[in-house]
């Protein structure tokens, strides 16, 4: 009974370790409340968001998910550009795997690649809140950078 409890544990330590928590976008370009709406239905459509919360003010929106295996940055990115605007910031919340990010290091997260890009070695507390740095949030060779 024992050998079966501790491989489980592991399997459920290591599930839970990397995975998106929730995203933040400032999209860019937004003149009035109804530009806003359109960005809020076109994220809302995308099937692994679970609840879109809006700060107009800001322009900026507060993405949870079904499932957080199942997130797609390409359909957030293109969900935004589909209403007509652009991402002017994207951060993310997850958790990672290690408790030190190192410049250029490269982590594997929810079937993404990513890489450090800081000045050194920064501690993670997990969960830990990131930004993707890329221009237009594109990857560069498959690779999305993440600062904090």
């Amino acid at each position: 009974m024992r050998y079966l409890i501790i491989p489980i544990f592991f399997f459920l330590s290591a599930s839970a370790t990397a995975q998106v928590q929730s995203v933040e976008l400032v999209a860019s370009g937004l003149t009035c409340s109804m530009c806003s709406k359109a960005i809020f239905k076109s994220l809302s459509r995308l099937d692994f968001v679970s609840e879109v919360k809006v700060d107009i003010e800001k322009s900026s929106y507060i993405l949870t998910f079904k499932s957080r295996d199942r997130v797609s940055i390409e359909e957030i990115r293109e969900a935004v550009y589909d209403a007509g605007f652009a991402i002017e910031t994207m951060q993310m919340t997850a958790n990672f795997p290690n408790t030190k990010a190192v410049n250029e290091e490269l982590v594997s997260l929810n079937g993404y690649q990513f890489k450090w890009k800081l000045a050194g070695v920064k501690n993670i507390a997990n969960p830990q809140k990131v930004s993707i740095v890329n221009k237009e949030i594109q990857p560069t060779a498959g690779v999305y950078y993440l600062n904090f």
